[in-house]
């Protein structure tokens, strides 16, 4: 009997214990204290400038079109988060024509459409190239052999573009003044089919329509070239983009940006001539090669040329020359200051370093 309850006793003790250690829990929570850990800061990415659209010209030329197909190429625009809708003009004063009118909003313009931004129309934002492109022809047999041989001659040319300009300082060098000569307004694209018009004397103009013309009248031996920009070197004649100047004052971040990306397709540019001819050609509707050819005609400023240029006086002075060579067409006395914006194009170079 004692040994039962001895069995007992001890079978009670042991389903007593079992039930107290399972109303503890099987899987202790921590204390707040080991839970407590250090806060921990989400990095957050810098989102970029904000999305926007720019509604750009471009001509299609060597210069004209290189350092937007470049820059889209390239995808500096894309990142400056900006949206490049492209038109294609051929000369300068009917783009400004369309910028003054809100149809765009920045746009290439060789140095003969400067007078326009001279005269208020448009700001100048930065320099794209100095041309070399320009030439004045005349027939091979017609007795013409210098500029000098143009007074009271018949010369054709786009008035107001880059033909213009050299034909300007051309015959001022000559001693002639442009009064001198009797002027036929006609646009750039149509010189070559007007290389029978015996009426003509001489054309001026720039290539690649000047190519064609010369091939129009018969080829080497055929034409004489009495002049192009090489011919006076003591004048730039330098290609600019320009901007419509509400465009300007109101968006000066997306003028900044554009500045920017531009600026690096130019010196990707100076370094890749031929494959930015090649990123070019759809653009210019021109094969590669026929663009690669006219890398002779264009100085395509370097990194170093574009601090120089932008970080002295030397594009300044640039614009105020050519200023002075079309005084004729020019309105007005505005402020070289308020013509040429300068802060993009010196914070795009400052900014590559």
């Amino acid at each position: 009997m004692k040994k039962f309850t001895a069995i007992l006793l001890a079978l009670v003790l042991v389903l007593g214990l079992a039930a107290c250690s399972s109303n503890k829990p099987q899987n202790p929570q921590p204390t707040p204290q080991e839970t407590t850990q250090e806060p921990q800061t989400q990095a957050t990415e810098d989102p970029g400038p904000a999305p926007a659209t720019i509604n750009v010209i471009y001509h299609p030329t060597i210069g004209g079109s290189t350092a937007i197909a470049t820059a889209i190429s390239q995808g500096y625009f894309e990142e400056e988060n900006l949206t490049v809708n492209l038109q294609m003009y051929t000369s300068g004063p009917p783009e400004i024509a369309a910028m003054v009118a809100k149809q765009a909003d920045v746009g290439f313009i060789g140095s003969g459409a400067a007078w326009l931004a001279f005269s208020g129309q448009v700001n100048i934002i930065a320099l794209d190239n100095i041309a070399l492109t320009e030439e004045i022809i005349t027939r091979a047999d017609n007795g013409i052999n210098s500029i000098a041989d143009l007074k009271g001659k018949t010369v054709a040319v786009q008035e107001g573009a880059a033909g213009y300009t050299l034909l300007v300082v051309a015959l001022q060098e000559a001693g002639i003044s442009v009064s001198d000569v009797k002027i036929l307004n006609i646009s750039n694209d149509n010189l070559a089919s007007t290389f029978s018009d015996a009426s003509i004397d001489a054309w001026a103009g720039w290539k690649p329509a000047t190519t064609s013309l010369k091939e129009a009248l018969g080829g080497e031996g055929a034409f004489t070239l009495l002049a192009n920009n090489a011919s006076y070197p003591e004048y730039a004649f330098p290609s600019t983009w320009v901007a419509n100047k509400e465009f300007v004052a109101e968006n000066p971040d997306v003028v900044q940006r554009f500045v920017n990306a531009l600026t690096k397709a130019q010196i990707y540019r100076s370094e890749n001539g031929s494959q930015a001819c090649a990123y070019a050609s759809t653009y210019a509707q021109q094969a590669t090669n026929e663009l690669t050819v006219q890398l002779a005609d264009v100085i395509f400023p370097s990194a170093e040329q574009f601090k120089e240029y932008y970080n002295t006086d030397s594009f300044y002075n640039m614009l105020v020359n050519l200023r002075s060579t079309q005084a004729e067409k020019v309105t007005g006395e505005i402020p070289m200051e308020e013509v040429y914006i300068d802060t993009f194009a010196k914070a795009a170079i400052a900014e590559l370093g």
